[in-house]
């Protein structure tokens, strides 16, 4: 978060209110609260017994999130642009923005979805959480490169998979979409073995397989060999490498994220916005 600068009384005191230790806690309690409170509107029971209590805590919070962000700006005193140079109070802004806003019932969902990004806010108020989201942001060139990868993997296979089980699995291969979410699901290794044993044995050897989902009639065959080598060869290649590499990449990230932290904290070098 950047810091103002020094200069007159009112600044100075809401400077110094806002880097108090106990209004930091104050606002870290009233962001679980409100998400506490936007859940327990989602019952119907809780609402007809206590729903005029929730609903004036839920706006005296929001009117709470709006002092705290007048006195943030505020402590810029006659620079008060300086706050928006941050993009950690730029996402505080707008979240408290779209909760105050005058919408009419048409948006009535818009304004809920609002007060349920509240807890977002956790993100910027947390400074673990803050290098977190940060080394996932400056994580994202090099994971759409793995991305692409991973789009390439499952289209190669795809088609491959179409081609050998798409008779005997309609189900799962018979087409290209399905063979796509089928090995979508096979990334997250859930369900994987029963796909292979189907290839493996033949559909006709699974009392359970589900053919009323089949647009077609399946021409059970079992292929073991190739039902081996492609589901090995996919899972090795897909989840334990790939998906390796993401975790690889979002691991550096914090490791760069931390380093910068502690290099501000330092006051060797600071990349915040607005110093």
């Amino acid at each position: 978060m950047s810091r103002p600068l020094e200069g007159s009384t009112p600044r100075n005191l809401a400077d110094s209110v806002v880097q108090a230790r106990p209004f930091q806690v104050l606002v870290l309690t009233a962001i679980v609260l409100g998400a506490i409170l936007v859940g327990l509107e989602t019952s119907e029971r809780i609402m007809r017994v206590a729903g005029d209590l929730v609903l004036g805590l839920d706006r005296a919070i929001i009117w709470f999130f709006v002092l705290e962000i007048a006195l943030r700006i505020a402590a810029f005193g006659s620079r008060p642009w300086r706050f928006f140079l941050d993009g950690w109070n730029v996402f505080d802004f707008l979240i408290v923005l779209f909760c105050v806003l005058p919408l009419g019932t048409a948006y009535v969902q818009v304004f809920r979805l609002a007060r349920v990004l509240r807890v977002l806010r956790l993100a910027s108020s947390v400074p673990g959480l803050q290098v977190l989201v940060t080394a996932t942001l400056r994580s994202i060139p090099s994971l759409l490169y793995v991305l692409l990868l991973l789009v390439m993997l499952l289209y190669t296979y795809a088609v491959v998979g179409v081609f050998l089980f798409g008779e005997n699995d309609p189900v799962h291969f018979e087409n290209l979409p399905l063979a796509l979410l089928t090995l979508f699901s096979v990334l997250t290794l859930e369900g994987w073995v029963d796909v292979l044993r189907i290839q493996m044995f033949g559909s006709a050897g699974f009392p359970d397989y589900p053919i009323e989902f089949a647009a077609v009639e399946p021409i059970s065959s079992a292929q073991p060999l190739a039902a081996v080598a492609y589901f090995i060869s996919f899972v090795l290649v897909g989840t334990m490498i790939v998906l390796n590499l993401v975790v690889g990449i979002v691991v550096q990230g914090m490791e760069a994220a931390h380093e910068e932290v502690i290099r501000n904290e330092s006051g060797v070098e600071s990349t915040k916005p607005g110093l």
